[in-house]
């Protein structure tokens, strides 16, 4: 088989996928759809923590604010309207109109432009028509506050209802095993749903990415990917997450790990990537979790510890999440191709 001109000796292989599930990918020079400055802010600030977003919130208005005061202070400032306000307070009136009425200093027009955006309209200041600058200024900053406040919503509304949190309550085995399971050798990881709220239809899929793959063309395949076909406790794909399962693997002769020993894995440079998908029965919303093996990570001869221990005075079985990664050492063929004869216990 030519399956294995991936699996050569590790050269800084860096995994692609955090144990959190994070992303390790950089994307440069990206270009098209999609892809542009504002989305790129819209996204930053959903997946940002919550004080990076506040602290984005408080300050676009207090800068909007502050910069259509200035404008409105320049204009002011050009056609003359301080002077004609100070002349008003002394009496003297000249027939002439302010652009702005009921201003006298930069702490009076800022409270303007807060009034204009935020629509509260005391009423005391108002542009006159004697100055279409200052009609068009107001224009542009009831536009770009509407845009600002749209754009601030959906970004918090877009924080309340991602389901990001949701998926972290998933939590995967720290490592993954080999061991036989039924008669067959199996790698096998486990996974554990720690929130209240279920997920229904939840789906499995284990993928095997090496760092390359050389086709029988003799052309290299970079960051190669292979499913692997996954199943818990020997059953189908579809997930019952009540209580923690294992996720089990065979390694038959169709599986990219088939012909390896435990020394072979330890030296190869690939990364079996985790993903669960599912819908969460509270909102009705689809969420996702991830989690990434490097072959460190995973132990020849070894067996997972039961985390569910006997029923409570209630009747109820109960289970213990601090024994999610407990194992321990089990008899195990040497070989994913070993009849089974030869068997070693790990240390």
């Amino acid at each position: 088989r030519d399956t294995f001109l991936l699996f050569r000796k590790r050269k800084n292989f860096s995994r692609l996928v955090t144990k959190s599930g994070e992303s390790n990918i950089s994307n440069g020079r990206v270009t098209g759809p999609g892809t542009g400055t504002f989305v790129g802010i819209f996204t930053w600030l959903v997946d940002s923590k919550w004080r990076w977003t506040g602290l984005i919130f408080f300050a676009s208005f207090y800068i909007t604010w502050t910069l259509f005061a200035v404008l409105f202070w320049l204009i002011c400032y050009s056609h003359g309207d301080f002077e004609m306000q100070d002349q008003g307070r002394e009496g003297v009136n000249n027939g002439s109109v302010p652009c702005i009425e009921n201003i006298r200093d930069f702490t009076s027009i800022f409270l303007f432009s807060l009034e204009i955006q935020t629509t509260i309209g005391f009423g005391f200041s108002r542009v006159t028509e004697q100055c279409g600058a200052a009609i068009f200024t107001l224009t542009v900053q009831a536009i770009l506050g509407a845009i600002i406040e749209a754009f601030l919503v959906g970004v918090v509304f877009a924080k309340l209802v991602r389901t990001k949190q949701r998926a972290q309550a998933i939590a995967f085995s720290q490592f993954a095993i080999i061991c036989q399971q039924d008669g067959q050798l199996s790698l096998m990881f486990r996974i554990a749903d720690r929130h209240t709220s279920r997920i229904i239809g939840a789906r499995i899929r284990a993928t095997l990415v090496s760092q390359t793959r050389t086709t029988r063309e003799g052309h290299v395949v970079t960051l190669d990917q292979q499913p692997l076909r996954v199943h818990p406790s020997g059953e189908d794909s579809d997930l019952l997450l009540l209580w923690p399962t294992t996720i089990v693997h065979s390694i038959t002769v169709e599986s990219p790990l088939y012909g390896m020993n435990e020394a072979d894995i330890t030296q190869a440079a690939f990364e079996i990537i985790v993903t669960l998908e599912g819908t969460t029965s509270s909102t009705d919303m689809s969420t996702q979790a991830m989690t990434s093996y490097l072959p460190t990570e995973i132990l020849w001869g070894y067996r997972f510890d039961d985390m569910i221990g006997a029923k409570s005075d209630n009747g109820r079985p109960t289970v213990d999440h601090s024994l999610m990664d407990n194992i321990y050492p089990v008899a195990t063929v040497r070989t994913t191709e070993d009849d089974g004869s030869e068997e070693f216990i790990p240390d």
